[in-house]
């Protein structure tokens, strides 16, 4: 069975994305999704941590697992390469996640983190979240929820308690 999740940008010019992904489990915590991301899309998907050199070339994501939740202010995505292998953990600093009849809803706070399966922990999109910051498309309510979750989720890392909590 799939689900649609809407992913809500701030941003006016990139909108809303509607993600149709494969339902592994809601336990009423979090919703728990796995997709196959589709050949065309693979180097768009990977291409992003390639100009970072958080990703080598040669490593090409395909499948993702996806961890949202109800009562927290981010996700997991657990990304997978070509060979089957972990290539890295993947959060988005967010609104909870919400139901709305069949559908799932959350908003983009523009943070990101990247965790590599070596341990390397990479704060993403600081100058993104400024600039929406100064434009107003953050609120300093959701501003300060953005802030304290990476640095509430740095902190876990450093316990070892992020992102194994969170997962199975």
């Amino acid at each position: 069975m799939d689900v649609s999740v809407y992913y809500r940008r701030l941003d006016p010019e990139r909108g809303t994305s509607v993600y149709t992904e494969g339902l592994l489990d809601d336990d009423g915590r979090r919703l728990k999704t796995y997709t196959l991301i589709p050949a065309e899309h693979r180097a768009r998907v990977s291409g992003g941590l390639w100009r970072l050199g958080l990703l080598p070339r040669a490593q090409t994501l395909t499948s993702v697992r996806k961890h949202y939740f109800y009562a927290e202010t981010f996700d997991v995505l657990v990304f997978y390469d070509q060979d089957g292998a972990l290539a890295g953990y993947y959060s988005d600093i967010t609104t909870p996640l919400t139901r709305v009849g069949a559908d799932y809803h959350l908003t983009d706070l523009f943070l990101d983190i990247w965790l590599t399966p070596a341990g390397a922990f990479h704060e993403l999109d600081w100058d993104e979240f400024e600039a929406a910051r100064r434009a107003g498309q953050l609120t300093a309510d959701l501003a300060e929820t953005a802030r304290a979750t990476l640095s509430r989720l740095r902190a876990e890392f450093q316990a070892g308690r992020y992102p194994s909590a969170y997962l199975d």
